[in-house]
């Protein structure tokens, strides 16, 4: 899989790879981070902030995360150049946890990488695609930041994230696509998780002896 640009670009696990071993060591900002993929674009933030999350909850980031990837789509729909406040772009993570972060993210990319490629161009190059794109965005992060009880809460939203990154940045459409149903699928997870807790207390509460 190529990044955005010419076909010469190396692959996405080999940008993170050389990443990780940039920054190998280090605590790191977001700022910094942004700062070290300069020239890969917002979509590769994205993917950046996203992946790690896709198979494992990391404690205390998917909320400030959800958050800056939430803002980064609502850039995406109003047209404007991605940004993020200084609160945020200046939260220094852990060694460990940079680490964590960049090791997930290449171990996923490189599954990606097997079957992306440019098709579909109608749904991601069509008029108003790009902010069809970052609405989706904006839908699947703000699951990502709940900081909810549930399993998969946190993986559903972020391979939404994930797969309209990649769509965006590798010209496929049906990441795209897949992305777009992915956000919506998770709020019927959500909804749907949610109703059956309620009434699973529901039923216990009338179960209890009065």
């Amino acid at each position: 899989m190529k990044t955005h640009g010419s076909a010469s670009q190396s692959q996405l696990s080999t940008d993170l790879e050389m990443l990780h071993a940039h920054v190998k060591g280090k605590s790191l900002t977001l700022a910094e981070l942004k700062q070290s993929l300069k020239g890969r674009g917002a979509a590769m933030l994205l993917i950046l902030l996203a992946l790690p999350f896709c198979f494992i909850a990391i404690p205390g980031l998917s909320t400030p995360f959800g958050i800056a990837i939430c803002l980064i789509g609502a850039c995406l729909v109003i047209g404007r150049e991605p940004w993020l406040p200084r609160f945020i772009m200046h939260r220094r993570l852990s060694t460990a946890r940079s680490a964590q972060l960049l090791t997930g993210a290449i171990k996923v990319a490189r599954q990606l990488e097997k079957f992306v490629r440019p098709r579909l161009a109608f749904l991601h190059a069509g008029p108003g695609m790009l902010r069809l794109i970052g609405l989706g965005i904006v839908i699947a992060s703000l699951g990502l930041m709940l900081p909810l009880p549930i399993p998969f809460s946190n993986s559903i939203p972020a391979w939404a994230v994930v797969l309209l990154a990649i769509g965006m940045m590798e010209k496929d459409g049906l990441c795209v696509l897949l992305g777009h149903l992915t956000a919506m699928g998770t709020w019927v997870f959500i909804g749907l998780t949610s109703a059956f807790a309620v009434g699973g207390l529901q039923r216990f509460l009338d179960s209890l002896p009065l």
